[in-house]
């Protein structure tokens, strides 16, 4: 990878912003603190220095000169640890008590106030001095001071640090910036590389994951769901391609077959003419199952969903068949006592039960039954149509959601093998779940849908969608 590319990289840039804030909150908490000690430390050193010339100023009477160097010397001597600065001389700058040998020349303006310089010591030795010039007497001057050497040593210590701690902050901010950048970049060079390929037309490759549960895992895994998903669709597509074909060109033939025999006569039959409508009416129920289960699967349908009565649906659709049922001598009972609202549209939901009730009434040999439930499991409607016909195996009831899927047994009822797939549309339109099971003999599908917790339900509060 090269450098440039990665200084381009927003991960980068926004660590120099984060290394620029690091830095200046680091500087601005470390200058807090130098100010702070080493003004703590002047105070302190001042306050020193004023009890020295109160107590001087005690000692000291107007016209008694002499009596202030004795004191001056004798302070002098008394100062074991040699810091303590004193200097009482005339008005040429002539010493005549303390421990500085000469007049500093460069104090003369700053009587009465604090003063820092230099000085030499016995040993010619730079010493700085903080310090206060006093006027006494008749043309004398009184200096009164400390020596900071140890201060001096640690204030630059300090800013030493200060300069190489600031420094060895950003260079480590700013390296370990580099290696998040680079790691970041690594990350998504490889998600770009797998969806050139995908794109190239390798449909089977998947974007890597790296274990780690961050947010490029979770990009990854979304990348990798949503191109099982178009490898779902496209696969579906391919499907119902195949399918539409093998279906339709029985009943093009047949109609096709039937048309020539019509040319050929001289006076065709009503039952000729009847049987081409069969056979065109047959190609239009296909065509129009598949644009239903197209809209559904479009979501055209979301923006009209409302609170609906899911047990007056049921109940409704159950009294549209119980002639139907009655015909084949199937009994038909529904337990829909329950009242269970449900965020969705009523003429989808409506469609779904009739395929259910539909397909279980055509498949259920006379004598049998179908029976209709509907009941509400905490914050979920369950509705179950069960019968008592030959059931699916386990291993095809996942494949019998597919469009065009029809087993052996149902060859030879009417049908296009629609039904169930548009149920399924349905149910995930309407962020359900839809299972089917082994009714010991028959078949039970049970639909689960988000119950709505109150009547008047608003479109503006969407219920929870169940997983599965």
């Amino acid at each position: 990878m090269r450098i440039p590319t990665l200084f381009r990289t927003s991960v980068f840039r926004l660590t120099l912003v984060y290394t620029a804030l690091f830095a200046v909150s680091a500087v601005g908490l470390l200058a807090f603190l130098y100010w702070s000690t080493f003004g703590f430390i002047d105070r302190q050193t001042n306050a020193v220095i004023e009890a020295e010339i109160n107590g001087l100023r005690e000692q000291y009477r107007p016209g008694n000169l002499q009596a202030l160097a004795d004191t001056i010397n004798e302070r002098v001597r008394n100062d074991s640890g040699g810091r303590s600065v004193y200097l009482l001389a005339d008005a040429v700058g002539t010493p005549h008590a303390g421990n500085v040998r000469y007049w500093p020349r460069e104090l003369d303006p700053f009587a009465g106030e604090w003063v820092d310089f230099t000085m030499r010591d016995e040993t010619g030795r730079e010493v700085p001095v903080r310090a206060m010039v006093l006027r006494v007497g008749f043309g004398y001057r009184l200096l009164v001071g400390r020596d900071t050497t140890e201060l001096t040593r640690v204030r630059e210590v300090f800013r030493r640090a200060l300069v190489y701690g600031t420094t060895l902050t950003l260079a480590l901010s700013l390296l370990a910036g580099l290696f998040v950048a680079r790691r970041s970049q690594r990350r998504l060079m490889e998600l770009n590389r797998t969806t050139r390929e995908i794109m190239a037309g390798d449909l089977s490759r998947r974007a890597p994951l790296a274990g780690s549960n961050d947010e490029h895992d979770e990009l990854a895994a979304n990348i990798n769901a949503m191109l099982d998903q178009i490898s779902s669709l496209l696969e579906g597509m391919r499907h119902v391609g195949d399918s539409v074909a093998h279906d339709l060109r029985g009943p093009l033939t047949r109609l096709r077959n039937r048309l020539e025999t019509m040319a050929a006569a001289e006076q065709p039959s009503r039952d000729d003419v009847a049987e081409c409508l069969q056979q065109v009416e047959q190609v239009l129920d296909t065509f129009n199952a598949l644009l239903r289960i197209a809209r559904v699967e479009s979501g055209a349908h979301r923006s009209a969903f409302a609170a609906v009565d899911l047990g007056r649906i049921v109940r409704d659709v159950a009294e549209l068949y119980v002639a139907a049922a009655e015909e084949r001598n199937v009994k038909l009972m529904c337990d829909c006592r329950a009242e269970v609202e449900v965020f969705g549209d009523r003429e989808l939901l409506a469609q779904a039960l009739t395929n259910l009730i539909d397909n279980a009434v055509k498949y259920t040999p006379a004598g049998g039954s179908v029976t209709l439930t509907l009941e509400r499991t905490a914050d979920t409607a369950v509705l179950r149509v069960a019968d008592t016909g030959p059931g699916i195996p386990a291993a095809d009831r996942e494949r019998v959601l597919q469009r065009f899927t029809r087993l052996d047994q149902a060859r030879s009822l009417p049908g296009n093998g629609l039904g169930l797939a548009l149920v399924k549309a349905v149910t995930q339109q309407h962020h359900g779940r839809l299972t089917l099971g082994d009714n010991a003999p028959g078949l039970v599908v049970t639909l689960e849908l988000p119950a709505l917790e109150q009547r008047g339900f608003s479109a503006a509060t969407q219920p929870r969608a169940l997983a599965g």
